[in-house]
């Protein structure tokens, strides 16, 4: 999983620079704490250290294996241990910024974790929530749009990966006022060879995780696409990557006019 993150954040990272623009704007000032909840291999961590040097970054993870790797990448986030699901860490104090990126859907409670982290925001503070809208696409699409790709997402999403709702209710409820919801594209029609990387550590992880309902025709496909064949990821010149974000940036609720409705941006 770590090396698929890091190749995600290597490919289609540009959707990193567009979210960290996003909180710049709604915060309005220099944030001195970031707290970057579910931070994984520390892609969002080493973006928002980018984005804005002065502040401190707590990164925050459940597991001991993603923080070793996380201290490794950012040597210069604080890196705290902590499973979400038993509510807002203790040794978290305020911050400016909560950043949590395709996280919160993993949250047992993510209404209870955004109760508790509106508490822990300054006032003026800036949350954003980001999430994939769809499994990214590498393929061509075949005329009648029923490829292999279509079947796997089909199943993904009957298993309940990558579900989330749309999260403006939630975050409004929890005490936060909507700045805007806003859809990133991502569109990388080249092939390199750090495209093909990224495709054959895709499809591995999911031919991994659906071999067992995967039809015996797509586990042929998933796997002439794993080979070295003239079909095969490694060979073929057609990759055409297609994916995206979505952001909600929200405030806290009196520093912002009440809004339930989401406004749809492309940042450019």
């Amino acid at each position: 999983m770590g090396e698929l993150l890091e190749l995600d954040a290597a490919v289609v990272g540009s959707y990193l620079a567009d979210a960290t623009a996003l909180i710049s704007t709604a915060l309005r000032r220099t944030p001195e704490v970031i707290v970057d909840l579910g931070a994984g291999t520390g892609v969002g961590t080493r973006a928002l250290a980018a984005a804005f040097p002065g502040a401190e970054i707590v990164a925050v993870d459940a597991s001991p294996e993603m923080a070793a790797r996380l201290g490794a990448n950012s040597p210069d986030a604080r890196v705290v241990i902590a499973d979400l699901d038993d509510g807002w860490p203790a040794d978290i104090g305020d911050a400016d910024v909560l950043w949590a990126s395709a996280s919160l859907h993993h949250v047992a409670d993510p209404a209870a974790l955004l109760r508790a982290a509106r508490d822990r925001l300054r006032p003026g503070g800036v949350l954003a929530v980001i999430e994939m809208p769809h499994q990214p696409r590498f393929l061509p699409e075949p005329p009648d749009g029923a490829g292999v790709e279509t079947r796997m997402e089909a199943i993904m999403a009957g298993r309940g990966y990558n579900s989330f709702p749309d999260w403006t209710d939630t975050i409004v409820d929890a005490g936060f006022a909507m700045a805007g919801t806003h859809t990133i594209t991502i569109d990388i029609p080249e092939t390199t060879d750090r495209t093909r990387a990224y495709a054959r550590a895709w499809f591995t992880r999911v031919r991994s995780g659906l071999a067992d309902d995967l039809a015996a025709e797509d586990l042929a496909t998933v796997d002439d696409l794993l080979g070295e064949g003239p079909t095969s990821l490694a060979t073929r010149s057609d990759l055409h990557i297609r994916t995206g974000r979505l952001v909600w940036i929200a405030r806290t609720s009196h520093d912002t006019p009440h809004d339930h409705t989401p406004q749809n941006e492309e940042p450019s």
